[in-house]
């Protein structure tokens, strides 16, 4: 069966999602994304003492969450701060599914 260019074609929708799907595949931002999620908000520093990487590591994960616009970036003095934005149906369809696993 040959799909039609109505089926062929993604909205904006699911090739964001998509994205963040890739995105979120990796361990490492999958467990930030989740740590997030039962936090109001946490800096670099916390995340990577809480996970036991590199402060630089968790920056380079963040840049991928601000491409796909999931989060909230602050920064308070030196740190920088993130949260999730839970503004939009898309989050919160996000946070049913980790809330499930």
């Amino acid at each position: 069966m040959i799909a039609t260019s109505d089926t062929a074609n993604l909205t904006d929708h699911e090739e964001k999602l998509i994205h963040t799907m890739q995105i979120l595949g990796d361990k490492t931002r999958y467990r930030i994304f989740k740590l997030l999620m039962s936090e109001e908000q946490l800096c670099v520093s916390d995340i990577a003492a809480r996970l036991g990487v590199s402060v630089s590591a968790v920056s380079q994960h963040f840049r991928s969450f601000e491409m796909v616009g999931i989060v909230n970036k602050e920064r308070m003095g030196q740190k920088i701060c993130y949260a999730i934005k839970d503004d939009n149906e898309f989050i919160e369809q996000l946070s049913k599914l980790t809330k499930e696993g």
